[in-house]
């Protein structure tokens, strides 16, 4: 059998450590998924095209590195918010397209015949996906291939941004040169990185008050170790952002908690005289925190180092963690406060909110991957405590309800942990069709819907006193059709189903659930006027 243009695409992702194949296949792409199982690469096909991108993001994040493939037009586009998400949040996730050939293309222009799927644009997808991706290129030849394709997966893995790649629909089968060597996957120091470093851990020697912040893409970059020894070397409180939560383990000496402005602000952040912040994304909420606070905040990432009120700098984040990590060791640091792990309250009573995160975190150990949902709870998922590094995945700054279901499709492939899914009954509407994957491949993620019958979210930002004042109707707009979860995940082919409404059923059902295997589902039914604990 010849070496195709498929064959190289899967070769260099299989080079990558990626084993599986997210997707819906159609027609254009079919050949791709053909050609997966010379590879050892299992495709994996989703319910929806949304979730096949979601999948690939928690594959993604987990793993390293994350593929996928729908069809053209109608798939892509319904994909596209998903990937704008792993943009956002430094996922690399290569999205393969299979695109129109030359005479589609003709067709198009000389004669306005559209070809399958198509706008009437012969770059809609390719244009689509320029504003979501690190990189995104056609090849019309399969000699085009070789280095559109390593340029593609290099940058994904480099910048930590999903790419997109289309193929010409006519040449997946087409003869191809095999991949020659390893591709280049690291970027270049920048040269400014020891004298930053030398800056940045003066500024701390002379804080009296610092703390360092842990952002995203200490993970992304395998960067976990070494922060870890610039903490006991500096011998500085630290804190997380929400998407970096337990990248360092919540048990190490001097945590002081998760900053997550401005339900969740640390009293180490508020006094701090001094904040570096490394591999930070800053959402919407973080604005005023570090537009009033430049004079005492220093902010290494995408490539960039702003000390205070000075000018962006080039560095690169791996070279300047290991200067830093060497400048530190040249001194002797203080001794850092003690880690406390607290011991989780009793089950007693009715469950409200507070309860539902109370038992779950009671109950979480190394073996479950916490993936919470944007949702009234994000605040409290924040601060559940996690054991162990790797043990938490959200989508907390593109914000998009329904990610956590089918990310833990993705998730359940790519970590050795068992995801345990926290969502509201809202965003589990968007995609309990994830289910059905996780039933299909024998997937064991456990799903915890937090049943309240609202947008619980949508109604506190849009009018808050429904939770406080009875008289007060909620928004017409943000009520939940009632669904019957229990017949829908038998009917999707998910067995293993709890209702619970008290504190000690939700205990029972979550040991019920780790002894089994299986994909499980559970509802926790609450007040619809009940708020977290960290919502006033």
């Amino acid at each position: 059998m010849p070496f195709t243009v498929a064959d190289y695409i899967l070769k260099r992702l299989s080079q990558q450590q990626v084993d599986t194949l997210f997707g819906v296949p159609a027609t254009y792409c079919a050949p791709l998924f053909d050609a997966v199982g010379a590879h050892n690469i299992k495709p994996v096909v989703t319910a929806t095209d949304l979730e096949a991108g979601y999948a690939a993001d928690g594959y993604a994040r987990t793993r390293g590195l994350g593929a996928v493939a729908v069809a053209n037009g109608v798939g892509m586009l319904s994909m596209i918010n998903a990937i704008a998400g792993a943009y956002v949040e430094r996922s690399p996730v290569v999205v393969l397209n299979g695109g129109p050939n030359a005479a589609n293309l003709a067709n198009l222009k000389d004669f306005d015949v559209l070809f399958s799927h198509s706008t009437g644009q012969p770059d809609g997808d390719l244009n689509a996906y320029r504003l979501v991706t690190a990189s995104a290129a056609r090849a019309e030849r399969a000699t085009d291939v070789p280095a559109l394709v390593d340029h593609a997966i290099s940058t994904a893995i480099r910048r930590k941004r999903p790419v997109y790649i289309e193929i010409d629909r006519t040449i997946w089968t087409a003869p191809c040169t095999p991949p020659a060597g390893t591709l280049s996957v690291t970027n270049p120091a920048a040269g400014t990185e020891q004298q930053l470093a030398t800056t940045i851990v003066g500024l701390v020697r002379a804080a009296a008050k610092p703390v360092l912040m842990v952002g995203t893409e200490i993970q992304r970059y395998g960067l976990a170790d070494k922060v870890a020894e610039l903490i006991a070397k500096l011998g500085v409180l630290w804190v997380t952002q929400v998407p970096a939560k337990s990248v360092l383990s919540e048990q190490e000496d001097g945590w002081a908690g998760v900053f997550a402005p401005p339900n969740s602000q640390p009293a180490a952040v508020q006094e701090a005289d001094l904040i570096v912040m490394l591999g930070c994304v800053f959402p919407s909420s973080y604005a005023s925190f570090v537009r009033d606070g430049t004079n005492r905040i220093v902010i290494a990432y995408d490539g960039k180092v702003k000390i205070k009120n000075g000018s962006k700098q080039n560095a690169e984040i791996t070279a300047l963690v290991s200067a830093l990590v060497a400048e530190a060791a040249k001194e002797a640091p203080e001794p850092l406060p003690v880690a406390v792990d607290p011991a989780p309250p009793a089950a007693s009573g009715p469950l409200t909110y507070g309860q539902v995160f109370d038992r779950i975190g009671a109950a979480l150990d190394t073996s479950w991957l916490v993936i919470p949902d944007t949702f009234l709870g994000g605040a409290s998922a924040a601060n559940l405590p996690v054991k162990g590094r790797d043990g938490f995945l959200c989508g907390a700054v593109w914000a998009s309800i329904g990610h956590s279901v089918a990310a833990a499709v993705g998730a359940s492939f790519g970590s050795s942990r068992r995801p345990l899914v926290i969502c509201g009954d809202g965003g589990f509407h968007m995609t309990a069709q994830a289910l059905s994957t996780f039933a299909r491949y024998g997937r064991n993620p456990v799903v915890v819907v937090i049943d309240n019958g609202i947008y619980g979210l949508e109604q506190y930002l849009i009018d808050a006193h429904y939770f406080s004042d009875p008289s007060v109707p909620p928004k017409p707009y943000v009520l939940l059709n009632q669904w019957d979860f229990v017949k829908l995940a038998n009917g999707l082919g998910v067995r293993s189903t709890h209702s619970v409404d008290t504190a000690a059923e939700l205990d029972q059902a979550l040991a019920t659930v780790k002894t089994s295997r299986a994909p499980a589902l559970i509802i926790a039914k609450v007040n619809p006027r009940g708020l977290p604990a960290q919502l006033p």
